[in-house]
């Protein structure tokens, strides 16, 4: 990874963590604000039981049964719960706003949140991806090692005289190809299968009656693909149909 990676990832945990600490504070000046709204909702219901109050009054008795002095103290009475009202619907907007502040950092840092994952993602796909390509590069060397190992084993299996010879060599290959295979290594399928162009190479054409046409009779050449990605196409003859 490169440095600049390390510094971007850096910084976003910072943020992520600056972010989620102001949310975890403004999450507990939510739950005093609560607090705060059932507390104001009692006194708003001792506000609406004094109106009923007067509401109830002056319903149930006619305007001239009323003396100056009862309509004095309601005209008090209504005044200071008109400032009361007026108090608490200040109150409650203050509250409503600073929960309304504390969704919107729950918002921001969610959308936060799932930045950093998806860029969390694509540092490991590229990490990936980079590995995948060192490990190509160096398996390309080693095949020319491996093509000829195969080859001594063939030649040593003509003489007679190298059995001891041809089993170490056995031996030995069987430990690299079954190392290759497990870092991802596989044999392309060739002779007997039908040409394809993204995995076999023609080296060669051949008339041959006994194979239907453009099938592989022949591989000059083994091809490998690494973690299914073609890495080395296979040389092939094809078998072609006598003109």
């Amino acid at each position: 990874m490169s440095n600049d990676n390390s510094n971007r990832i850096k910084d976003f945990k910072e943020v992520v963590k600056r972010l989620l600490d102001e949310v975890s504070g403004c999450s507990k000046e939510v739950e005093v604000e609560i607090d705060k709204l059932s507390g104001m909702k009692g006194e708003l219901s001792g506000i609406v039981n004094e109106l009923e109050r007067i509401k109830a009054i002056l319903e149930g008795k006619k305007r001239q049964e009323l003396s100056d002095e009862e309509l004095d103290e309601i005209e008090d009475t209504v005044e200071v719960l008109k400032e009361e009202l007026e108090a608490k619907k200040r109150k409650t907007g203050k509250i409503l706003k600073g929960k309304g502040e504390a969704e919107k950092y729950l918002t921001d840092l969610k959308y936060l949140k799932a930045e950093f994952e998806n860029y969390k993602r694509r540092t490991e796909k590229d990490k990936r991806e980079f590995a995948d390509y060192l490990i190509e590069g160096f398996i390309m060397e080693l095949l020319p090692i491996k093509d000829n190992l195969e080859v001594a084993i063939a030649h040593a299996k003509e003489n007679e005289h190298s059995e001891g010879l041809v089993k170490g060599v056995e031996m030995t290959f069987k430990q690299f190809k079954e190392l290759l295979e497990r870092k991802g290594l596989a044999e392309i399928k060739a002779e007997g299968e039908p040409f394809d162009p993204f995995r076999h190479e023609v080296v060669s054409k051949e008339v041959n009656e006994n194979y239907h046409e453009n099938t592989v009779i022949e591989v000059i050449r083994k091809g490998y693909a690494f973690r299914e990605k073609i890495i080395r196409p296979a040389r092939v003859k094809i078998a072609v149909k006598e003109k």
